[in-house]
């Protein structure tokens, strides 16, 4: 992730002080990494679970543009020896890498906080999201793309979960979402808060 991003979610990390996240669409670790490092300083005891289709669709370009993904097949074993370099500096740290379609791996549960970035067709954000709903906080990445900004504007009407500007998000605790305040970014990531 480019780091001009990252300073909303440590506005999130800071605030919320999560010790248990996960990432869908982990890929080679990169954005897991940069909230692992700055979660560590709040958590030694930080908890990471990453998801991931890996390596298993890396000549599969139908699968690649079914669910929206520019990046290709990330590498289960650069993601692993990213995470384990953290590891060995911070020995409490555990985490899980899941290696396959979220449909088939991913189970009902709650974390502190979660990035939605796996696929990004409709039916995959879907089941991603219901899988993690009770969770605190949950980013949907690449809200510009067409099925995930569906889905999306949808459950917010749905539940009736109101926008907030950004700087109110943290001065309630009632269910709301907000977009992340990205000034030079492309990318649209709304967040949800149920906490």
């Amino acid at each position: 992730m480019n780091p001009k991003m990252l300073p909303p979610f440590y506005e999130v990390f800071n605030h919320y002080k999560p010790k248990r996240i996960c990432e869908i669409g982990t890929h080679d670790g990169k954005s897991a990494i940069q909230f692992v490092d700055h979660c560590l300083t709040i958590h030694p005891d930080l908890e990471y679970t990453g998801y991931d289709i890996f390596d298993e669709v890396r000549n599969d370009t139908q699968f690649h543009e079914r669910e929206v993904n520019g990046k290709g097949a990330g590498r289960i074993s650069t993601a692993r020896n990213n995470l384990r370099h953290r590891q060995r500096k911070h020995k409490q740290f555990m985490f899980n890498l899941i290696r396959g379609y979220t449909q088939d791996t991913l189970e009902e549960q709650e974390f502190d906080f979660v990035y939605i970035d796996g696929g990004h067709s409709y039916d995959t954000v879907k089941h991603d999201y219901e899988k993690l709903s009770k969770s605190t906080v949950i980013v949907f990445d690449d809200y510009q793309t067409e099925e995930v900004k569906q889905f999306f504007d949808e459950l917010v009407k749905e539940k009736s979960i109101p926008e907030v500007a950004w700087d109110e998000v943290f001065t309630t605790d009632i269910p709301r979402w907000s977009f992340m305040p990205h000034k030079t970014s492309k990318h649209v990531q709304p967040v949800i808060f149920n906490a």
